[in-house]
């Protein structure tokens, strides 16, 4: 079984909350747990998200792929990318978390190693995880990274039937559906949508493969507790 967690954003009550629901069901000998980007920015607690990342990543099969705002937070911290944009999307929340837990933004040897060892995307037999989605005008292996992390309706607007189901996040299934919440399916299309939105207050979302179970974390709020 796969079990795929959506968009986290530094909202670790919930995903605590979630995690505790699905490992009820995860074999930790056969099945394997994809999270599909990203885990920081606009929650509270962007430092701690990582850490708890790292510590599962040592107890089960785990994959974890780039979102658009790790790589923004990479550039920020390397060379002053993105700056601005970095900031303003929720990258200010990053900045206060780092600072809180190591007194700067700076990232210790094993954070470090998570951000430079995330993937673009994960292919099984049957489905595709990616952070944002697929460039319908480019065969799987011409993908490009920009926009495997920031395309939207060019992919998920498409009328383009994936040969595999390809599951994304990035963008909240609110906006893909047009108000809807939960799980988006699009069978015609073959795309599956699993950011719920927890940025905004939603529960957090993860699927299960291939039998499509739904976990919901209970969190209907973004946490503001400090440890």
């Amino acid at each position: 079984m796969y079990y795929i967690i959506g968009d986290i954003h530094g909202n670790l009550k919930a995903l605590l909350g979630l995690f505790r629901k699905v490992m009820k069901d995860f074999d930790a000998m056969h099945d394997t747990m994809i999270f599909l980007g990203d885990y920081i920015d606009r929650g509270d607690f962007s430092f701690e998200t990582i850490e708890f990342l790292i510590k599962v990543s040592k107890k089960i099969n785990a994959v974890f792929i780039k979102g658009n705002h790790e790589d923004m937070f990479q550039n920020y911290i390397n060379s002053g990318g993105f700056g601005e944009t970095f900031l303003n999307n929720g990258g200010k929340k990053t900045v206060e978390s780092y600072k809180r837990n190591v007194g700067s933004v700076t990232l210790p040897e094993s954070p470090r190693d998570f951000f430079d060892n995330l993937v673009l995307l994960y292919e099984s037999d049957d489905f595709i995880a990616v952070h944002a989605g697929l460039d319908p005008l480019y065969d799987i292996d011409k993908q490009k990274k920009e926009r495997l992390l920031w395309i939207r309706d060019d992919f998920y607007a498409s009328p383009k039937r994936w040969p595999k189901a390809v599951v994304f996040g990035h963008t909240s299934v609110s906006i893909v559906s047009g108000g809807k919440t939960g799980i988006y399916f699009d069978d015609r299309r073959n795309i599956i949508g699993v950011d719920n939105g927890a940025a905004y207050g939603r529960p957090l979302a993860c699927l299960r493969l291939p039998d499509r179970k739904v976990y919901y974390s209970s969190k209907t709020g973004v946490q503001n507790v400090r440890r």
